[in-house]
């Protein structure tokens, strides 16, 4: 088995056990999982944007990395039509020119973000509308759309969900994190 796919196979099987550990019981009248491999199945970014694009309400966004212009117009397009956002990111990677326009872009448009400066936040996850999850290994940038091989997990669940905007809203209301 080549390293790329031994790889592939750990982040799903992490994926996983994290549902497992965390006591999520998949009921599958009510549970909806897909999921996209760059190169084999589905595309990552497309799917991510397709739940953005779906979002009504609410929009919850804890992100290591945000550079992909066509993600950041898919939150743009949500913002404006009336969404609730909010972005947690990594410190270190707000710094570069591109980010910091990204992220002035964004707070222009009234969606609040924090800057996790204490630790490397290298979190990948979405919450749509407190019922659809987002995760794995697919950071929001041009180069995991164009060069990386990634996983993107969506479940949609409103248990899940709301367990893990609980998190969210932790994580948020945490003094490590900075206002943007």
């Amino acid at each position: 088995m080549n390293r790329k796919l031994g790889r592939l196979i750990l982040i799903i099987s992490v994926v996983v056990n994290l549902l497992l550990v965390g006591k999520i019981m998949l009921d599958s009248s009510e549970t909806e999982l897909s999921y996209a491999i760059s190169g084999y199945q589905g595309s990552p970014e497309e799917e991510l944007i397709e739940v953005i694009n779906s979002t009504k309400k609410e929009l919850n966004i804890a992100i290591y990395n945000l550079d992909n212009k066509n993600i950041v117009e898919a939150i743009s397009a949500a913002a404006e039509r009336g969404v609730s956002i909010r972005i947690i990111a990594d410190g270190e990677n707000t710094e570069n020119k591109d980010s910091k326009k990204i992220f002035d872009e964004l707070e222009a448009l009234n969606i609040p973000v924090k800057i996790n400066t204490d630790e490397k936040m290298h979190i990948k996850l979405t919450i749509s509308d407190n019922r659809t999850v987002v995760t794995g290994s697919f950071n929001y940038t041009k180069d995991s759309a164009e060069d990386n091989q990634e996983v993107l997990l969506t479940v949609s669940d409103s248990d899940l969900a709301s367990s893990m905007n609980d998190t969210f809203n932790e994580m948020w209301d945490s003094e490590e994190l900075v206002g943007w």
